[in-house]
């Protein structure tokens, strides 16, 4: 289990280096599975990305209708009914879009691993592959063994 902490410990680590700026104000942390670190750390490159282009653009050329985007602040990054629910404040519509793409990407993504995954109800909802649902049903059957109807 340690291992797994200091996995999640490296990684919000390495996020919060990279985008100190998404990253600096006091946030709810990033509470979703090792699956969807990869979309969490994508979502953030694409969003700075635009930010620092736009922003470039805007200071260059005020003249041509360009216009300076606000940076966008995480508050919280978490799992909610099997999806990703990435909050912050900041940005604009092009950036409402990437949000809205990097959400829906999750719910077909194993939280778990990363690999093509589904929802799967059963107590908590969960974005899982055949792999991982199979995992948690047996979890579940053992945990349960001794309970009578």
């Amino acid at each position: 289990m340690s291992e797994e902490f200091d996995r999640y410990d490296a990684f919000v680590k390495r996020i919060e280096e990279k985008y100190p700026a998404m990253y600096a104000n006091p946030y709810g942390g990033i509470c979703v599975g090792e699956g969807w670190w990869p979309i969490i750390e994508t979502l953030s490159q694409a969003i700075q990305s635009n930010i620092d282009w736009r922003n470039k653009r805007a200071a260059q050329h005020p003249d041509l209708g360009y216009k300076s985007v606000k940076q966008v602040t995480v508050a919280q990054i978490k799992e909610k009914f099997g999806g990703l629910r990435f909050y912050y404040d900041g940005g604009d519509e092009y950036i409402a879009g990437m949000v809205s793409m990097a959400e829906y990407l999750a719910e077909v993504t194993c939280e778990e691993c990363g690999k093509p995954g589904k929802q799967r109800r059963g107590g908590w909802i969960k974005t899982l592959c055949d792999e991982h649902e199979e995992k948690r049903q047996q979890a579940y059957k053992e945990r349960f063994k001794n309970v009578q109807p």
